[in-house]
């Protein structure tokens, strides 16, 4: 994605649809992405449809830049843009079922968590470098005569099973 994209001025929620054009990704891509990272945690309209803040929007660019220019794995990905950005959440999220806009009691204290340790990356692997050995057909021969034995018995065995 060398082109720089321009999110269009004055507008602050984008929905799944816009989004995937912007970035030219299938939603499909989106919805899994905000499973993995939490910073993309989308509102939900009135009809259940997900939308999107201007600064998720500018975090799911930099995430398919990462993943599909750079090569990054969702790992790796994860913990490049956690030290960059902190969690964004939509204004227009709703305060879960059960809570107070503004609570005037004092926040509960919080132990300390133990940073998990980083999840070592993968190596990068080039599509046109992974060459697969083939065997030769003759060594093929044993596999595909017991393949052939046994799609004979499963044939016996459906036409055993449809009788009455």
């Amino acid at each position: 994605m060398a082109d720089q994209v321009v999110l269009p001025e004055g507008q602050d929620s984008f929905k799944l649809n816009e989004v995937c054009k912007l970035a030219n990704v299938q939603p499909y891509m989106l919805r899994f992405w905000g499973t993995e990272f939490e910073q993309l945690e989308a509102a939900k309209s009135g009809t259940g449809q997900r939308l999107y803040s201007r600064d998720q929007v500018e975090l799911i660019l930099e995430i398919r830049r990462l993943l599909f220019d750079e090569g990054l794995t969702i790992a790796g990905a994860r913990k490049r843009i956690g030290a960059h950005h902190a969690v964004v959440r939509p204004a227009s999220a709703a305060a879960p079922e059960g809570v107070a806009e503004a609570t005037h009691e004092a926040p509960a204290p919080v132990a300390p968590v133990a940073e998990p340790e980083p999840e070592p990356e993968l190596p990068r692997i080039s599509r046109r470098a992974a060459v697969v050995d083939r065997p030769a057909a003759a060594d093929l021969q044993p596999l595909l005569a017991t393949l052939k034995d046994v799609r004979a018995e499963v044939a016996r065995i459906v036409a055993e099973l449809k009788r009455p």
